[in-house]
């Protein structure tokens, strides 16, 4: 088994986000201000052979390394405006994938990219609109997908493994053979959505409308089915389901 990359704890976000918020809030003039001096009295403590040092032979040393001390300066500099870079790009992450919504594309290699990189970033992804969209085999494991709306979307082969998608809109999606373990999937929408194959083993179904949705082959415990809206559902096991809402369901295999 290939070994799987580490992954940040929520913690450990947390913590790099609250470094870089002050790190934002510091004035880029101090940082540099600061920077300039520590960097000219590094080159004066090492260059300097232990005789006193007058102030014109301090300024002549500062000036024979100017060019260091500019490139360390900008190195500083450009570290210290990686969160307004990071926000920058995240904006435009969310342009590409308001535009596309809005123009209703199908298919956009640009919006999976946004949405992979925003989740990848730890941005929560709650109330996305990408109705109707292709999104097939996208990796958004443990995604805040909250209320989001996919109603049509093709989510078929995707990987929303311990996704947050309570409330979310998912009514005739298409997430056949979608790794679905563990997700939350409460007060969802699933109506006449497609969950053929689909593994949802651990996931959280109470009061999910699964009214004339398609779940043959799905990996799912019975219970798991307890609480959820089952109107002409047809269950992993092909059968029907044909109670309004069902508390004990003993036909899924």
């Amino acid at each position: 088994m290939a070994p799987q990359s580490p992954r940040f704890s929520p913690f450990s976000r947390q913590s790099i986000h609250q470094l870089e918020k002050r790190i934002q809030a510091i004035p880029t003039w101090l940082v540099a201000l600061v920077a300039f001096m520590f960097l000219s009295s590094c080159v004066i403590l090492i260059q300097q052979d232990g005789t006193q040092t007058t102030p014109r032979d301090i300024l002549k040393l500062i000036l024979q390394d100017a060019e260091a001390i500019a490139l360390a300066l900008a190195v500083i500099l450009y570290v210290k405006a990686a969160p307004d870079r990071k926000t920058q790009k995240h904006y435009e992450a969310w342009r590409v994938i308001d535009t596309a919504a809005a123009a209703n594309v199908t298919t956009s290699y640009a919006r999976n990219k946004a949405l992979r990189d925003l989740h990848r970033d730890g941005v929560p992804l709650k109330w996305l609109e990408a109705p109707r969209s292709n999104l097939a085999h996208i990796k958004l494991p443990k995604a805040n997908l909250q209320c989001c709306n996919l109603t049509g979307t093709n989510l078929e082969g995707a990987n929303l493994r311990e996704a947050d998608l309570s409330q979310a809109n998912l009514a005739g999606a298409n997430l056949s053979n979608a790794d679905l373990a563990g997700s939350n999937l409460a007060n969802a929408d699933l109506r006449a959505a497609t969950l053929r194959g689909a593994n949802l083993i651990g996931a959280k179904l109470w009061e999910a409308n699964l009214s004339n949705a398609e779940m043959r082959w799905a990996n799912i415990q019975r219970e798991q089915l307890n609480g959820a809206k089952l109107d002409r559902t047809v269950l992993p096991d092909g059968s029907y389901s044909e109670a309004s809402e069902m508390t004990n369901v003993s036909t899924v295999e």
